[in-house]
């Protein structure tokens, strides 16, 4: 008996121990003949020890076999078992881009929604085929997940399907893929396309406000920032985190480098006062100090960011401390000094009295 013959005969032993070092071994035996039985062998196995093993087997057996079964598998109810699948197509790489094609075309809709979780760990250029494809797809969580997955990767050359995808009409959940992809693709000519759906931010659904206001702050500029101050005091506690969340990316990414930003309305300060001193969540709290730093140059707002230095919520303290800094004033910097020897002080009382 060949040691293959042997092998493939210990698969189906009562030890499971047995089964793993038979596994094992047809792996490094790196054997095409090994592929079929191993895969014969999944489909009743039930230790998830001998399962892995056993795709790590087909993983070193260097065989377009390998792909095509892990392929077949995508369409399994066993969720460990696609999961694994979908781990060897993404590390045989560029081999496997012919058969995800293939699958593409003549899977069903589930085959083909784990076709683009594989296709998203390989690195290749030549997946657009299949992602224009998944783009224009009847099933939605075909086209939802080649959405996110274009976003991820930043694929600027399919920028306007997916803002073409963004209409009044589309589906909720592909509406919110669309705006979280166009806002990691980056291009601040998809702001029109948003703007065409949400031309009124006051009038945001509740579920579109995070992904929408975080694109705004990856493509919008000055308008934007100044439409964003206008929606402050928010209607929710939700609502306040995605708006100062928004403001701080603007900001951050400078949009005010060649001028300071517009002079703040006593009520615009006056509702950043009060989520400051609110019972709000902390990191909130937090957002609010580092929007108020934005006018630091006032005297009445840097009198107010040196008074959050001794609040009794740390996150606000860290805000103003950020802010200040930021400013760049001359004259704080001893204060500033200060304030890190009290921090310190604090986090190291309660560790000596461990």
């Amino acid at each position: 008996m060949s040691n293959l013959d042997e092998y493939i005969e210990r698969l189906g032993d009562e030890g499971e121990i047995e089964r793993t070092y038979a596994a094992e071994d047809l792996g490094y035996l790196n054997a095409p003949e090994a592929v079929l039985p191993l895969l014969e062998r999944l489909q009743v196995e039930t230790s998830p020890v001998v399962r892995i093993t056993i795709f790590q087997a087909l993983l070193r057996i260097d065989s377009d076999e390998t792909i095509a079964g892990s392929i077949g598998l995508l369409g399994s109810d066993d969720s460990q078992i696609r999961n694994l699948a979908v781990g060897v197509l993404q590390r045989k790489g560029q081999r496997s881009l012919p058969f995800l094609k293939r699958a593409m075309r003549e899977g069903d809709r589930d085959t083909r929604k784990f076709v683009l979780d594989a296709l998203a760990g390989i690195q290749s250029n030549g997946a657009a085929e299949i992602y224009a494809a998944a783009l224009r797809d009847d099933d939605l969580n075909v086209v939802i997940t080649a959405v996110e997955n274009l976003g991820q990767i930043r694929a600027e050359e399919f920028r306007e399907p997916i803002e073409n995808l963004l209409t009044e009409n589309a589906h909720p959940m592909l509406v919110a893929a669309c705006l979280e992809a166009l806002a990691g693709i980056g291009n601040e000519s998809s702001l029109a396309a948003l703007r065409r759906v949400f031309p009124k931010l006051t009038e945001l659904p509740q579920f579109f406000l995070t992904p929408c206001l975080k694109a705004i702050a990856a493509l919008g500029g000055e308008s934007e920032f100044n439409e964003l101050l206008g929606l402050l005091p928010a209607r929710t506690p939700q609502a306040s985190a995605a708006v100062l969340g928004s403001l701080i990316t603007l900001y951050e990414r400078g949009i005010y480098r060649r001028s300071p930003p517009p002079e703040p309305s006593a009520p615009l300060l006056t509702a950043l006062q009060g989520l400051v001193e609110s019972n709000q969540p902390a990191p909130c709290r937090y957002q609010a100090v580092r929007v108020l730093g934005f006018w630091a140059q006032r005297d009445d707002v840097s009198a107010s960011l040196v008074s959050c230095l001794t609040n009794l919520e740390r996150f606000v303290r860290i805000g103003a401390a950020e802010a200040l800094r930021a400013s760049e004033l001359p004259g704080f910097e001893a204060l500033l000094a200060a304030h890190e020897q009290r921090e310190l002080a604090e986090e190291v009382e309660p560790a000596q009295g461990r």
